[in-house]
């Protein structure tokens, strides 16, 4: 899948579901994003990362957001977006370690055009980040859309 320019609000079915493509995501990536924006022993210091709960070195946060970022693009409704107004309900559920093949999930929750900007509206998107089979973030998006005018 790749954007599609020409998706708008209009096209959104509430309840959909929809997958992305796969992110093999490895420990040396984790550990150079973490090194530069998180660098807690826990996703950056192998020793201390194996004495740890999680036993190993595992992805921070931030990063588990910017990878399902980056597959967010294989939807075609990145052509519509004009931006995000926020996430809510951001869950990190299982530690992401590195080796992992992850992809997205996401759930149209709804589509609301705008009262006030007949260009626009709001659709919220429950997001799913999977690594090999078990859901390691979740979090709602809500994303400012451009609107089909007739």
């Amino acid at each position: 899948m790749a954007a599609d320019p020409n998706f708008r609000l209009e096209d959104i079915i509430p309840g959909a579901k929809e997958r992305s493509g796969d992110y093999a995501v490895s420990e040396a990536e984790i550990i150079e994003f973490a090194v530069k924006y998180d660098p807690l022993p826990i996703h950056i210091d192998k020793v201390a990362a194996k004495a740890s709960p999680f036993g190993g070195i595992i992805a921070a946060g931030g990063h588990m957001l910017a990878i399902k970022q980056i597959l967010l693009h294989d939807f075609p409704y990145a052509g519509g977006v004009i931006a995000s107004l926020g996430h809510d309900e951001v869950r990190f559920l299982k530690p992401l370690k590195g080796g992992s093949n992850c992809h997205v999930e996401i759930e149209w929750l709804s589509a609301t055009p705008s009262t006030t900007r007949p260009d626009r509206g709001a659709a919220v998107i429950l997001i799913s980040l999977i690594a090999d089979g078990v859901t390691v973030m979740t979090l709602k998006d809500l994303v400012l859309m451009k609107r089909r005018l007739a």
